[in-house]
C-alpha cells in the first residue's frame, strides 16, 4: 500500500492459550454423538415400554371381560332363573349375589395366577374385605369428579413395586336395588349376613366404586432396561468407530484444503499485511488462521470500498452538475418541439386530406385554417395555375375576398415567358411560380405574400396571404410555408392524378372483364388486388369479399402459401412462369404468371392468367389409352398367332403322353405339370386379348345401388368362405346414372378381388355410395381393413402389367382396365392407404350432362 494510505483497523492476534477450531469441532462431534447413543437407548426403551403397556392392557382386559361374564350371567341368568323357581323372596348369596360370584370366581383364579390382582371395593363396603383402601378411594373420586371416564389405565407403584393398573367404575343398576335399596325390602338372608345398615340407601346410576386389576411388570421392566442399556453400547461403540474415522478425514480433507486456501491469503496479501498473517508453519489450528487471513483481506475491501464510496460522491456531484445543464436545454428544446410539433401537425393534417377527401374543393378550407393559425395574415387564398395560359383561377379563399378572380402572369411581361413587376401581385405570383417565395403591396391592403404550391419540379398554383409582410418573417417560418405549399402542392397532384387512375382502372376493368378465362392481380403479398368477372363467376363471390385477401386463403383456405405455388418462382426469377395446376373441385388450369414491373424495374404486381384445360387434359389421356390398346391389340394379335398356335400343339402332345404314360405316376406327375403351365399361359394371352379388344361402351340410365347388390350377390359365397364381412352403405335414394352397366361391374368385381386377396382372412369390406350434390357426382367408396399399399408402390398400381402377386396368380390388367372404364366415362378413382390401415378406393362419376339424377 502507498505510504500516504490510512490506517487499518487490523485483528489482533492473541498469544492466550484458547482450544483450536478443530479442537472445538471435535469436542461438540463427540458431544453430539454422545446424545445420540442416549437418544437412541431412550427410543428403544420408550418402544419397549409401549410394547409391556400394550401388552399388559390386554391381559387386564380379559381379566374384566372374564369376571363380567360370569357377573352378567349371574345377572341376566341364573337370578332371574331362580326367583321364578323358588319366588321373589328367596335369596341364595352363593348364586344370585354378582359381586360375590365374581370375587369367588377371582379368587380361584388367583390360586393358578397369584401375580394378577383383583379387586372390586367400594366405600362404606357391606362385606369388609371389599372396603377400599386409599389408592382406590382416589380413583372412586376421580371417577365421581367425571363420569364420562369409562377407564384408567397406567403404571403404578403398590406395596414398593411397580404394578400395571387398570380401574373401571361401577354404577348401580336397577336390577341392584333389591339388594342395595330399601333395606326393608332386602332378602332376610342378606340382612342376617351383613346387617341392614351398610350397603343399603342406593339408588340405579349411582357410583357404586371400583373394579381394580393389577398386573406385576417389575420384572419385563428390568428387561426393557437391560436392552436399552445394550443398544446403549453398541450405538457408542459404533460412533467411537466414526468419531476416529471422521477425526482422520477431517485431518486429511478438511485440514488440507485449509492450509491451501490459507497458503492463498498469504500470497495475494499486500505488502504491511504479511506480518499480521501466521506464517506458513504446521500450528495445528488452521481454521483461526484461516479466519485472521480473512480478516486482513476484509480489512482492505473495506479500505478499497471507501475509497469508491469517496470516487463516487465526486462522480456524483460532476453528474448532478452536468444534468441540471442537460435540465436547461432539454426545457428549452422542449420548447422548440412544441412548436414544431405544432406545425408537423399541420403539415400531417394536410397530408391526411389527400387519403380522405375525393375532390381539391374538399382539401381547401381546412388546409388555410390551419396555415393562418401558423402565419400572422389576415387572410389567404389559393389559385391554381393554367401552364398553357399562364394564368391564376382563384379556387378559394378566407377572409381574402378582394383577391381578383384571376391572374394574368404575362400582363406587363417584356418577353414571353418573363415576369412583370414583382411588386404587384401578377409579378409576385409569377415569380412564385418559379419557385421562389415573395412580397408584394396590394392596394388598400398592404403588405402581402406569395407562397409556390410545388410538387416533383412543378408548381400547379400559388398560396396567397394578406396583411403580412415577406420581410418579418423568418427563415423557420419561410421553411414551413414552403413545406406547407409543398404539400399542397402534392395534395393537388394526388387528387388530379386519383381521377386519371379511376379512369384508368375502369378501362382496365372492362379489358379484364372482356376475358372469359380467369385473371387476378395479385401484389408481391399475394393479396388480390382486381379480379375479372368470369373469375367472381367461377368462384360465386363478390369483388368485396376477396379484393385485399390473400389469394391462399380464399382459394384452399389456408394460412400460408400454397405449396407448389409457381408465384415464388416468379418473385425470385423476374421472369413469366407457366403451369399447370388441379383445383379443389378437380378441374384441371393451365396458369400463367405474368410480372408487372414498375420503373425502377422491381415487380409491382403479377397478373395470373388461368384457362380450364380439364376437358382437353381428357381428351388427351383418352388418345394416350387409345394409342395403348392400339399398341396392345397388335401386339395382342402377334401373341395370339404365334403363341396360341405351339401351345395348342403342347397340349395335344400332353395328351398323347398321358396315354403312353399311363403306368408311370411320376411321369403323368410331370405332365400335369406342364399342362397346367400351358393352360396359364393360353390364359394370359386371353387376357392380353381381353385388354386389348376395343369393344363400344353401350351406356344406359341405371340406379347405381343396384350394379353394387348385384356384385355383391357373386360374392356371397366366396366372402362366407373366407370369413369375410360385407357392409354395404348406400344412398337412401336411387342414385341413376348413365353408364355401361357390364363395365362398371368388372371395375366393381376387381375392386373386391383385391380386397379379398389382401385380407387374406377373416376381416371387412365395406362400399359406399353417396350423391354429392357439390360436385353434382356419384361417389362409391370401396374399403377394406387389410394390410394397406406400400407407399413405394402406390403410384404404379394402376400401370398395366404390374402386380404384387407371384407369377403367374395375376396379369396385372385388373386395376389398369379398371382405371380405363372409369375414364371412359368421364370419371376419376383415387386411392388411400396407409400399410397398416387397410386400403380405400373411391369412384367419382360426374352427372354433370346425364340424363336422370339422384
Amino acid at each position: 500500500m502507498p505510504s500516504d494510505a490510512p490506517a487499518r483497523d487490523v485483528p489482533v492476534r492473541s498469544d492466550a492459550f484458547s482450544p483450536s477450531l478443530r479442537s472445538k469441532f471435535l469436542i461438540g462431534t463427540a458431544l453430539i454423538l454422545l446424545v445420540v447413543c442416549f437418544l437412541s437407548a431412550l427410543l428403544i426403551y420408550q418402544r419397549e415400554k409401549r410394547i409391556l403397556e400394550d401388552s399388559a392392557y390386554t391381559e387386564t382386559r380379559i381379566v374384566f371381560e372374564a369376571v363380567e361374564a360370569s357377573r352378567a350371567y349371574v345377572r341376566d341368568k341364573l337370578r332371574p332363573k331362580m326367583t321364578d323357581v323358588f319366588g321373589p323372596d328367596f335369596f341364595m348369596l352363593e348364586a344370585m349375589s354378582t359381586s360375590y360370584v365374581g370375587r369367588e370366581v377371582m379368587d380361584r383364579f388367583k390360586r393358578s395366577m397369584p401375580d394378577y390382582d383383583y379387586r372390586r371395593v367400594s366405600v362404606n363396603a357391606r362385606n369388609p374385605a371389599s372396603e377400599a383402601n386409599a389408592t382406590e378411594k382416589s380413583m372412586i373420586g376421580y371417577f365421581k369428579d367425571d363420569k364420562s371416564i369409562a377407564s384408567w389405565v397406567g403404571m403404578m407403584e403398590i406395596k414398593g413395586e411397580p404394578r400395571y393398573m387398570r380401574f373401571q367404575p361401577v354404577y348401580f343398576e336397577s336390577s341392584c336395588m333389591p339388594c342395595h335399596g330399601d333395606p326393608a325390602t332386602a332378602p332376610a338372608e342378606l340382612v342376617g349376613l351383613y346387617g341392614g345398615e351398610r350397603g343399603f340407601g342406593k339408588q340405579a346410576g349411582e357410583l357404586a366404586g371400583v373394579i381394580a386389576v393389577g398386573i406385576p411388570v417389575a420384572s419385563a421392566l428390568a428387561g426393557i432396561q437391560e436392552k436399552a442399556t445394550s443398544v446403549f453400547l453398541v450405538v457408542l461403540l459404533g460412533v467411537s468407530v466414526f468419531y476416529v474415522l471422521l477425526i482422520l478425514f477431517f485431518d486429511k480433507v478438511v485440514i488440507n484444503n485449509l492450509r491451501g486456501v490459507l497458503n492463498l491469503f498469504r500470497d495475494e496479501a499486500e505488502e504491511g499485511d504479511t506480518a499480521l498473517i501466521p506464517a506458513k508453519e504446521n500450528t495445528g489450528d488452521e481454521l483461526r488462521e484461516l479466519s485472521i487471513a480473512a480478516s486482513v483481506m476484509a480489512n482492505n475491501l473495506r479500505q478499497t470500498r471507501k475509497e469508491l464510496e469517496n470516487y463516487a460522491q465526486d462522480l456524483e456531484m460532476k453528474v448532478n452538475r452536468r444534468t441540471m445543464a442537460l435540465q436547461r436545454s432539454e426545457q428549452l428544446l422542449q420548447e422548440k418541439v412544441v412548436a414544431r410539433n405544432r406545425e408537423l401537425n399541420t403539415l400531417n393534417s394536410i397530408a391526411e386530406l389527400t387519403t380522405r377527401v375525393r375532390g381539391l374543393g374538399d382539401i381547401w378550407p381546412d388546409a388555410l385554417h390551419r396555415t393562418l393559425a401558423l402565419i400572422p395574415a389576415t387572410g389567404a387564398g389559393i389559385y391554381l395555375h393554367d401552364p398553357e395560359t399562364r394564368r391564376l383561377t382563384l379556387a378559394y379563399h378566407e377572409n381574402a375576398g378582394h383577391l381578383p378572380r384571376e391572374v394574368d402572369c404575362t400582363a406587363g411581361g417584356e418577353a414571353a415567358g418573363s415576369c412583370p413587376d414583382r411588386k404587384t401581385l401578377a409579378g409576385s405570383a409569377c415569380t412564385a411560380l418559379n419557385g421562389e417565395i415573395n412580397g408584394f403591396l396590394f392596394p388598400d391592403i398592404g403588405h402581402c405574400m406569395n407562397v409556390p404550391l410545388e410538387c416533383r419540379g412543378s408548381v400547379p398554383g400559388v398560396m396567397s396571404f394578406t396583411g403580412v409582410d415577406f420581410d418579418e418573417i423568418s427563415d423557420e417560418q419561410q421553411m414551413l410555408l414552403r413545406s406547407i405549399g409543398k404539400q399542397i402542392g402534392i395534395a393537388i397532384e394526388s387528387l388530379s392524378g386519383l381521377q386519371k387512375l379511376i379512369q384508368s382502372k375502369e378501362l382496365l376493368q372492362s379489358v379484364f372483364d372482356g376475358i372469359t378465362d380467369l385473371v387476378i392481380l395479385l401484389d408481391k403479398d399475394y393479396r388480390i388486388k382486381m379480379v375479372n368477372k368470369g373469375y367472381l363467376a367461377q368462384y360465386e363471390v363478390e369483388a368485396e369479399e376477396v379484393i385485399g385477401e390473400p389469394c391462399y386463403m380464399v382459394h384452399a383456405g389456408l394460412k400460408g402459401v400454397c405449396a407448389h405455388c409457381d408465384m415464388d418462382r416468379v418473385l425470385r426469377d423476374k421472369k413469366p412462369v407457366s403451369g399447370e395446376a388441379r383445383c379443389a373441385r378437380g378441374k384441371i388450369h393451365l396458369v400463367h404468371f405474368y410480372p408487372v414491373f414498375d420503373e425502377n424495374g422491381d415487380i409491382q404486381s403479377v397478373i395470373r392468367y388461368s384457362r380450364d384445360i380439364t376437358q382437353q387434359k381428357k381428351v388427351e389421356r383418352r388418345i394416350q389409352q387409345t394409342e395403348k390398346l392400339v399398341a396392345l391389340g397388335h401386339l395382342a394379335a402377334g401373341v395370339a398367332h404365334e403363341i396360341n398356335n405351339p401351345l395348342g400343339i403342347m397340349l395335344c402332345y400332353t395328351d398323347l403322353l398321358k396315354r403312353q404314360l399311363a403306368d408311370f405316376p411320376q411321369g403323368l406327375k410331370d405332365l400335369h405339370t406342364i399342362e397346367k403351365q400351358t393352360l396359364n399361359c393360353k390364359r394370359i394371352v386371353t387376357d392380353l386379348l381381353q385388354f386389348a379388344r376395343s369393344e363400344e361402351s353401350e351406356k344406359r340410365v341405371i340406379d347405381l345401388n343396384g350394379i353394387v347388390r348385384e356384385v355383391a350377390g357373386i360374392f356371397t359365397h366366396q366372402l362366407r368362405k373366407q370369413k369375410v364381412g360385407l357392409h354395404l352403405d348406400l344412398d337412401e335414394e336411387p342414385v341413376d346414372i348413365r353408364l355401361d352397366a357390364d363395365k362398371f361391374k368388372q371395375v366393381l368385381v376387381n375392386l373386391l378381388m383385391n380386397a379379398l386377396q389382401a385380407i387374406d382372412g377373416p376381416g371387412d369390406i365395406r362400399i359406399v355410395t353417396r350423391y354429392v350434390d357439390e360436385q353434382k357426382a356419384a361417389l362409391i367408396t370401396v374399403s377394406d381393413n387389410g394390410p394397406g399399399i406400400p407407399v413405394e408402390i402406390r403410384s404404379r398400381i394402376f400401370d398395366p402389367f404390374f402386380s404384387t402377386k407371384k407369377t403367374g396368380e395375376s396379369t396385372g390388367l385388373g386395376l389398369s382396365v379398371s382405371y380405363g372404364i372409369i375414364q371412359e366415362h368421364g370419371g376419376e378413382i383415387i386411392v388411400n392407404s396407409e400399410p397398416g390401415q387397410g386400403s380405400e378406393f373411391t369412384i367419382i362419376l360426374p352427372l354433370e350432362g346425364q340424363e336422370g339424377g339422384a
